[in-house]
C-alpha cells in the first residue's frame, strides 16, 4: 500500500487541477421557513452562522440552533432567509414581475431572470434542453478586486485558493450550460488574463469534442497601465461544435463599415460560407464579389417555426401565374382565417397557395403588398413543375451572400467599452457610474452575430447577465434584418460592498425593499431593458442621442421582454398539484413565450389559450375534448399532461400527434430537479 501510494504521488497529473471546494449555498426567497429549514439571520449576508430551525409558533417567532453547535435562541421568522447547499435537491420557479410589450402578439418574449444562476440553468434545462443557439458569458474576471463572492464571501487577492474557486464556480454552471446547446450550437465566454488560460483548459475539460478558438477583442486603445505591459484588450473564447461545416460565418462582402479590422480580404482561393442553389462554377471578382452570378434562388412559402397559416393568417393568399410563360404575374388578396382558398383560374391565370405537399396550409415569407413589390422587380420566380401533385414551386431570387472570414484580432472603435459601454449605460439610464465596467453592445452584437446572423429565430442565453447588454445587442440584430430571436438573461440583485455596508448601517438588510432596490438587477439590467425597447429612461424622459447605424434611442426597438424573479417551491405542494400557477411562467416560456398565459379556473379541465402555443390537460376525462381542440391548433406546439398514472400518460401520449413535444406534470417537473443536483451533473 505503501509503495503504491508512494507511485501515486510521484506521477503528475496532466491538464487543469484544482480543488472541489466545499458546496456552494444560496438564499431561498419565497421558500417558507419551517422546521428543518437550514437559516441565516438577515442581518448576517456573510453567512457567518448558519442555523436549523427547530420549533416555530403561530406567533411568528422560531426557535434555531448553530448548526455547528450551541445554545438554542428565539428568532423572528421575519428575521430569516432559508439557505440550503448546492448539491441539494431544489425547485424553482419563476415569479412575473412586469412585462414591456411593443412587439406584437407574434413576437416572442426575451425573459430576464432575477436569481441564482445556477438554478435558473437547472430550470433553463428543464425547459430547453438542446434547444440554444448560442450561449454568450461574461462570468467575473476574478481580478482580486472583490468583484465576486463565493459561498457569501468576496473573493480577493487576500485568497491563496481564488483561482480554485473560480474555476469551481464555473466549472458547475458550465456543465449546465453544456445541456442546452443545439447540436450546432455555440459556446461564447469572454474573459481577461486573470483566467485566460484556467478557463481555456476548463472548457476544452468540459467540451473535448468541440473545436476552441480565441479571438482577442480591442476594448480600451488607451491601455490599462499595469506592470510591465498596458493592456488594452480582453479574449472571447468561442466553442464550436464540428458538425462538416462552419458554424461561424463573417460579414457579407456588401457590409463595408468605415473602419472594419475584424474580417479578412476575399481573394481567388477563399472559399464561400453558406449554401447556394445556381451556378456552381461562380467566381470571384477583385473586390471579393462575385463576377458572373449576383443570385440564388430561395423557397418563399416559409419553413420551419412559426410557418402555418395560423400564424400568420395575413400572409395567407394566391399567387397568379401564367403557366405557358412560367412567370408569377402578381399577388392577391389574403383572405380570413375560416375561408377555404379558392382554385379557380382568374383572366387565365392559376392561382398558387402557400400549401405543402401534405396539404397543410402555410404561409408565404412576407405580405401581399411586399410580394407585389417584389414580383414588379422580377425577384419572385416560378420554380420547378410538380406532374404527380399538379403543383408548382416559386422562388425568390435573392444576391448570393459571400461571406468574409473572421479574424482573430478585433479592433474596431466601436468596441470601445468606455465610449460605448459605461458612457451608454449612462446616457439610457440618466445616470453614471452604476455599473461597473459594462460591454460595448457593439463588442457584444459583433461577439454574437457571426453565429446567429443567418439563424433569425435565433435563442441566446446569457447566464452572467450584469447590466442585460446582451439583450440591448439581440434587439440591434433583430433591428438589422427583422428576425425573431430570443434571448433569455440571468442576473441577480448583487449590491456592491460599500453600498451594502452604508445600508447595514441604516438598518436595512437583504430582503428589504430599500435593500434591494439598489441592487443590479432592479437598479440597471431590468431599467436598461425597459429603456431600451420604449426610447424612455426611468425619469419618463426621452433618451437622447442615436445608435451608430442612426437609430434614434427615443424610437426604441419592437420588441416583447418580461422580468421575473427566481423563487422555490415545496415538492410536496407541486406534486399535489398546488403550485401550477407558479409553474406556468416557465412553462409558457418554454413553449415560445408567445402570446399570453391563461390562469385556469378551479376544476377547468384543460387549457389552452388562444394566441399561445401551448395546452395543458389538467383532467384526464377531458382527454377528448383536448385532443378535438388540438386538432384545431397546429400552432400550438407544447402540451403537458397532469396525471398520475405511466401507463395513462403513455396511452394519451401516443394518441397525440407527433408533432407535438410532450410532457407529464409534475412527474418530469418534479424528477428534473430531484436528478439534476450538482452531485449528479
Amino acid at each position: 500500500m505503501e509503495a503504491a501510494l508512494a507511485e501515486m504521488k510521484r506521477r503528475q497529473r496532466f491538464g487543469l487541477v484544482f480543488e472541489d471546494h466545499i458546496p456552494e449555498m444560496t438564499v431561498l426567497h419565497g421558500l417558507p421557513i419551517q422546521i428543518g429549514s437550514l437559516v441565516q439571520r438577515r442581518d448576517d449576508p456573510q453567512a457567518r452562522v448558519l442555523y436549523r430551525v427547530t420549533a416555530t409558533d403561530p406567533q411568528g417567532q422560531a426557535t434555531v440552533e448553530p448548526a455547528d453547535g450551541g445554545e438554542p435562541e428565539q428568532v423572528p421568522v421575519g428575521d430569516l432567509l432559508a439557505v440550503k447547499r448546492f448539491g441539494e435537491p431544489m425547485y424553482p420557479a419563476l415569479t412575473p414581475l412586469g412585462s414591456v410589450r411593443r412587439g406584437g402578439d407574434d413576437k416572442p418574449h426575451h425573459a430576464v431572470i432575477n436569481g441564482e444562476n445556477f438554478h435558473a440553468l437547472q430550470l433553463l434545462a428543464y425547459q430547453f434542453e438542446g434547444q440554444v443557439d448560442c450561449i454568450y458569458l461574461d462570468p467575473p474576471y476574478n481580478t482580486g478586486a472583490r468583484d465576486w463572492k463565493y459561498n457569501n464571501r468576496y473573493v480577493d487577492k487576500t485568497d491563496a485558493w481564488r483561482h480554485s474557486k473560480w474555476l469551481s464556480f464555473m466549472e458547475k454552471r458550465l456543465r449546465l450550460a453544456k445541456r442546452l446547446l443545439k447540436p450546432d450550437g455555440v459556446m461564447i465566454v469572454t474573459v481577461d488574463i486573470n483566467e485566460l488560460h484556467h478557463l481555456g483548459m476548463l472548457l476544452e475539460r468540459i467540451l473535448p469534442e468541440y473545436l476552441h478558438y480565441m479571438v482577442s477583442i480591442v476594448i480600451n486603445p488607451k491601455g490599462v497601465y499595469e506592470q510591465n505591459f498596458a493592456r488594452i484588450e480582453e479574449q472571447a473564447l468561442y466553442c464550436c461544435p464540428q458538425v462538416g461545416r462552419d458554424v461561424i460565418l463573417g460579414a457579407p462582402v456588401d457590409f463595408m463599415p468605415e473602419e472594419d479590422e475584424l474580417t479578412v480580404e476575399l481573394d481567388e482561393d477563399d472559399d464561400f460560407a453558406g449554401e447556394f442553389f445556381t451556378n456552381e462554377d461562380a467566381e470571384v471578382g477583385e473586390a471579393g464579389l462575385q463576377s458572373n452570378v449576383e443570385y440564388e434562388y430561395q423557397l418563399i412559402r416559409r419553413r420551419g417555426s412559426s410557418s402555418r397559416r395560423e400564424d400568420r393568417p395575413t400572409m395567407f393568399y394566391p399567387l397568379y401565374i401564367d403557366e405557358q410563360e412560367r412567370r408569377v404575374v402578381r399577388a392577391g388578396e389574403p383572405i380570413p382565417l375560416e375561408e377555404a382558398p379558392d382554385f379557380e383560374r382568374v383572366d387565365g391565370l392559376r392561382p398558387v397557395w402557400p400549401i405543402n405537399k401534405k396539404g397543410q396550409h402555410g404561409r408565404w415569407q412576407v405580405g401581399a403588398e411586399t410580394m407585389q413589390e417584389l414580383i414588379d422587380a422580377g425577384d419572385i420566380v416560378l420554380g420547378a413543375y410538380n406532374k404527380t401533385q399538379d403543383s408548382w414551386t416559386v422562388n425568390r431570387r435573392v444576391l448570393r451572400k459571400v461571406y468574409r472570414k473572421l479574424k482573430t484580432i478585433w479592433r474596431r472603435k466601436s468596441h470601445d467599452a468606455g465610449t460605448y459601454g459605461t458612457v451608454l449605460l449612462g446616457d439610457l439610464l440618466g445616470e453614471e457610474r452604476l455599473f461597473p465596467f459594462p460591454k460595448s453592445v457593439y463588442a457584444v452584437r459583433d461577439c454574437l452575430a457571426p453565429v446567429v446572423r443567418e439563424r433569425p429565430n435565433a435563442l441566446i442565453v446569457d447566464f452572467f447577465a450584469g447590466s442585460a447588454t446582451t439583450f440591448h445587442a439581440t434587439c440591434l440584430l433583430n433591428a438589422e434584418d427583422g428576425g425573431g430571436r430570443r434571448s433569455i438573461l440571468v442576473t441577480n440583485n448583487e449590491v456592491s460592498e460599500k453600498t451594502a455596508k452604508d445600508l447595514n448601517n441604516n438598518g436595512y438588510h437583504r430582503g428589504d425593499s430599500e435593500f434591494e432596490a439598489r441592487g443590479i438587477f432592479e437598479q440597471v439590467a431590468r431599467p436598461r431593458c425597459e429603456a431600451v425597447v420604449t426610447g424612455h429612461r426611468p425619469d419618463e424622459t426621452p433618451i437622447p442621442g442615436k445608435h451608430l447605424d442612426g437609430r434614434p434611442f427615443v424610437e426604441g426597438f419592437p420588441e416583447n421582454v418580461e422580468f421575473y424573479r427566481l423563487d422555490y417551491l415545496d415538492p410536496d405542494e407541486v406534486d399535489l398539484g398546488l403550485q401550477f400557477e407558479a409553474i406556468l411562467p416557465a412553462l409558457w416560456m418554454a413553449a415560445g413565450g408567445v402570446g399570453d398565459r391563461e390562469k385556469p379556473e378551479d376544476g377547468q379541465g384543460y387549457s389552452m389559450p388562444a394566441g399561445s402555443t401551448y395546452g395543458v390537460l389538467f383532467r384526464e376525462s377531458r382527454f377528448r375534448q383536448f385532443r378535438e381542440a388540438l386538432e384545431k391548433r397546429p400552432d400550438v406546439t407544447h402540451v403537458w399532461l397532469v396525471t398520475d398514472s405511466e401507463e395513462a400518460y403513455a396511452e394519451m401520449r401516443s394518441a397525440l400527434p407527433g408533432r407535438l413535444s410532450v410532457s407529464m406534470l409534475y412527474r418530469d417537473y418534479l424528477r428534473n430537479f430531484r436528478i439534476n443536483t450538482e452531485r449528479n451533473l
